[in-house]
């Protein structure tokens, strides 16, 4: 491998550009800076969108707005290398999971998590398609744009089969919320608050949901 090409997977000049960043990476020992290309149509029902992590200091924010607490379970619907839960576990949540359909990017986020300050942690990265994975005890849901509308429908049939095997309050924050309108139309949900973009050093809008 060449100089070049070495240099560019230490990811030198997006850790120079958002230090925040850097500072919980290094603060957890990890490595969660990647890019995948989306795949698939937009209009497609198995549009996966591209990777790219969101900033910490937004994750946090978020997760703090919804009260995350020591009994939550976390779930991080198309996880990457895995950012939004490590912040969770950090913010104290009983259990964070990862959740991602690409096969490499689980491999390294557990490679990743294995070596990290927070190894110890009840963690885990799983390796399957979002609206494959039973959500029956999970409390607090967080998604980054992850896919389309036809998997995010898939995911609210598991939120609804999960509530009626167990109810309970469950939480959900949705970063960049293309597919709103999916979850808006679930009659177990109800949407509990937005942030408009530009604000929490991100472009993207920022919307909640609870259990109604």
């Amino acid at each position: 491998m060449s100089l070049i090409h070495r240099l560019k997977g230490l990811h030198l000049k997006t850790r120079l550009l958002h230090p925040v960043d850097e500072f919980w990476e290094r603060r957890f020992g990890v490595n969660t800076l990647g890019f995948l290309p989306e795949v698939g149509d937009y209009e497609a029902p198995d549009f996966r969108a591209a990777y790219v992590p969101t900033h910490y200091r937004r994750i946090i924010a978020g997760l703090r707005h919804v009260g995350l607490n020591a009994d939550d379970v976390v779930v991080d619907l198309g996880c990457g290398l895995g950012r939004a839960v490590y912040a969770a576990s950090w913010l104290g949540a009983r259990r964070s999971v990862g959740v991602e359909i690409d096969g490499p990017l689980v491999e390294q986020a557990r490679r990743s998590h294995g070596t990290s300050r927070l190894k110890e942690r009840d963690i885990e990265f799983v390796c399957a398609p979002a609206q494959a994975y039973p959500l029956d005890d999970v409390t607090l849901v967080f998604m980054f744009n992850p896919f389309g509308a036809g998997i995010m429908q898939g995911v609210v049939q598991q939120l609804e089969a999960g509530l009626e095997k167990k109810p309970r309050r469950l939480r959900i924050v949705y970063e960049n919320p293309l597919q709103a309108e999916v979850l808006d139309a679930c009659p177990r949900l109800r949407r509990s608050g937005d942030w408009p973009p530009g604000q929490h050093g991100s472009p993207h809008p920022m919307s909640f949901w609870e259990t109604a």
